[in-house]
C-alpha cells in the first residue's frame, strides 16, 4: 500500500505539481496563512490550526498530522480569473507507518499575469508526535518559499512552523501554531505569525466547526494585526461535506468562502470543490474554485 501511495504521489509531483492565488497586491504583503491552503481548508476559510488533519497538516498544523491514522494523497488546481492565476498541488501524508511519528510533504506552485508576472513555489515537510495516547501532539515543519515578481527575485527562504494540538475531549481540539519562525531579510514579506484555534466536532452528527485567530509578531502593534477565521463543515449522509467559512483580515478585506466534496463511502477517494470572494477594492477582488482527490 506504501508503494502505491508513493507511485502516485510523485506521478502528481510530475503531472499536477498548488496554491491558493493571491493578487497582485498580496504579492507585496505575503503572509502565509494567505495563501497556504488545500481544498477543504480553502472552503472553511482557512481556519484549520485545531481541525487540519490529512494532507491540511502539513500547511496549517504539522501537530495534526497525528490527528488521523490514515495514508492521505491529494492534488488540487486553483484557478484565479482576477489576475489570470493558476495553481497546482500535491501533498502525501503517512501516519500508519509508525505511531510514534507521522510526516507529510506538499508542493505548491503559482503561475499568475496581472500585468506583471509572479512565480510563486512551496515546499514542505512536516513531522508530527503523538503524546500521551494522542492527548497531545507536537509537529514541526520546514519549508523552503521563492518568489518573483515582474522579473525579480523577491524571496528565496528556508523557514520553519512549529505546532501544538491538545485534545481534552474527543469531540474538541485545542491548537496552537507559530509560522515562519525563520525569516531572513523577509519578515516584511514572511511576518511570523502566531495562532490560536479551537475546533469541535461529532463524527456521528457529522458536523464540525472550528474558528482561529492569528496575529503577526513582526507588527509594531500586534494586537491590531489580529486575522479571524470561522469554518462550519456538515457531512451530509457521510457522504457529502457541505463547507462555509468567513474571515476577516482588515477592514477593508473580508472573505466569504464556501466548498462542497464526496467522500466514498469505503474511504478510498473523494472530491472537493471550493469557493473564496474576496470583498476588497475591485481591483483586488480575488475569486478562486479548486478540485481535489484524495486516495
Amino acid at each position: 500500500m506504501r508503494q502505491i501511495l508513493w507511485v502516485i504521489f510523485f506521478s502528481a509531483m510530475i503531472f499536477l505539481p498548488g496554491i491558493c492565488l493571491a493578487g497582485p497586491e498580496d504579492s507585496e504583503t505575503l503572509t502565509s496563512r494567505q495563501i497556504l491552503t488545500t481544498p477543504r481548508g480553502f472552503g472553511l476559510a482557512n481556519a484549520m490550526s485545531a481541525s487540519g488533519s490529512g494532507t491540511a497538516a502539513v500547511w496549517h498544523n504539522p501537530a495534526a498530522i497525528t490527528s488521523a491514522l490514515m495514508y492521505a494523497v491529494d492534488a488540487a488546481y486553483f484557478y484565479d480569473h482576477n489576475i489570470g492565476g493558476h495553481g497546482f498541488e500535491t501533498n502525501v501524508v503517512d501516519m500508519k507507518s509508525n505511531k510514534y511519528v507521522g510526516a507529510g510533504m506538499g508542493f505548491l506552485y503559482q503561475y499568475a499575469d496581472p500585468g506583471k508576472t509572479q512565480h510563486t513555489a512551496h515546499l514542505r515537510l512536516g513531522l508530527g508526535v503523538p503524546l500521551a495516547d494522542n492527548l497531545i501532539s507536537l509537529g514541526v515543519t520546514g519549508m523552503y518559499t521563492y518568489v518573483k515578481y515582474d522579473g525579480q527575485k523577491l524571496i528565496s527562504q528556508f523557514s520553519m512552523d512549529a505546532g501544538l494540538v491538545i485534545r481534552p475531549l474527543a469531540w474538541l481540539s485545542l491548537a496552537f501554531t507559530a509560522q515562519n519562525l525563520i525569516t531572513g531579510d523577509h519578515a516584511d514579506r514572511m511576518p511570523r505569525l502566531i495562532t490560536a484555534g479551537i475546533a469541535a466536532g461529532s463524527l456521528e452528527l457529522g458536523l464540525n466547526v472550528m474558528f482561529d485567530a492569528s496575529f503577526n509578531v513582526s507588527a509594531k502593534d500586534i494586537a491590531k494585526s489580529g486575522a479571524y477565521a470561522v469554518g462550519v463543515e456538515y457531512v451530509l449522509k457521510k457522504l457529502v461535506p457541505i463547507r462555509i467559512g468567513y474571515r476577516y483580515e482588515t477592514d477593508t478585506h473580508h472573505v466569504l468562502a464556501a466548498g462542497l466534496g464526496y467522500r466514498h463511502m469505503e474511504g478510498i477517494f473523494g472530491l472537493d470543490l471550493s469557493y473564496q470572494h474576496h470583498f476588497q477594492n475591485v481591483e483586488n477582488d480575488i475569486f478562486s474554485a479548486s478540485i481535489n482527490f484524495y486516495f
